[in-house]
């Protein structure tokens, strides 16, 4: 993805923008306001479209995240229980996403779970110091 394709989609994510549908050759900008009753795409007058090829998108994909694309994790959809990956001052360590406040992640502590974690055994620390584990590797 080259710079002006991140710039662009950066800039549609800061306007509330998080999503891109494909319709045939073009890549409309989905806003959640755009979301009829029953969950629905609206394309209107107004909705915000380019070329899939100018994004470097295939029109073979129906829908995109644009926080995906940008390497965004958007952390209030992240599942209960997700390894996570966090950077703390006493080490790495893989922990399981127990929620996020709206400033902070909160993880469980010594690689408990929902399930197995005992009351109190939670704590939180900013969004810039975890990540997402993928495919188990950190």
């Amino acid at each position: 993805m080259t710079n002006e394709q991140k710039w662009l989609l950066q800039e549609m994510y800061d306007e509330g923008y998080r999503d891109i549908k494909i319709i045939g050759v073009y890549a409309y900008f989905v806003n959640p306001t755009f979301i009829e009753n029953g969950g629905n795409f609206k394309v209107r007058d107004n909705t915000p479209r380019i070329p899939c090829k100018v994004l470097g998108l295939s029109p073979k994909t129906d829908k995109y995240s644009i926080g995906a694309l940008l390497g965004i994790v958007e952390w209030e959809n992240i599942p209960v229980d997700t390894p996570v990956i966090v950077n703390s001052a006493y080490g790495v360590y893989r922990r399981y996403f127990a929620k996020y406040d709206g400033e902070k992640v909160w993880y469980f502590c010594n690689g408990a779970t929902s399930w197995s974690a005992k009351t109190g055994l939670v704590t939180s620390i900013e969004a810039c110091n975890v990540r997402l584990a993928e495919n188990g590797r950190d």
